[in-house]
């Protein structure tokens, strides 16, 4: 009876980590069980069974986890979770040389601390020092520092 119950922990265990690996992928329900069922029915080997058996479960245990993670591995079953669509969009490149510290410009979004800006026509992606700017609202450039642009709101 006792050896009975290892097989059927081990086959639970198995089952539900193939569940896991083959239709639902990562660190669900099925693959936590699983794991417990496998870790349950080694424990029960060793203290209701015997060594030899414990040692044995253990051994199958071992041998079907990792079967498990080859299978995940190079198999195909991690293709419904993969990226398969390329990114091709491109940066859009602002020259920065037509922007000096002083200008005015106007805040075309919300600058919640970072945001975009209008200067003589250009939009701008800009950083506030000075807290959060409203749309809509002047700024004027106090700083240009690599690719980036910090601005100020400018009070009446």
């Amino acid at each position: 009876m006792e050896i009975g119950i290892v097989v059927f922990l081990v086959v639970l265990a198995t089952v539900l980590m193939i569940v896991e690996v083959v239709f639902v992928p990562g660190l669900g329900i099925s693959g936590i069980v699983g794991g417990l069922s496998m870790v349950g029915a080694v424990l029960y080997a060793f203290f209701e069974v015997g060594n030899l058996a414990g040692w044995i479960t253990l051994l199958v245990a071992v041998l079907i986890c990792i079967a498990l993670f080859m299978w995940a591995l190079y198999g195909k079953s991690l293709d419904k979770v993969d990226l398969k669509k390329n990114i091709d969009s491109k940066l859009e490149v602002v020259d920065l040389s037509k922007l000096s510290v002083g200008d005015v410009g106007v805040a075309k979004t919300r600058l919640a601390l970072i945001g975009e800006a209008e200067f003589n026509g250009e939009t701008v992606e800009v950083k506030s020092e000075m807290g959060f700017i409203k749309e809509g609202e002047k700024v004027e450039i106090i700083r240009i520092a690599g690719d980036s642009v910090f601005v100020k709101r400018i009070t009446n």
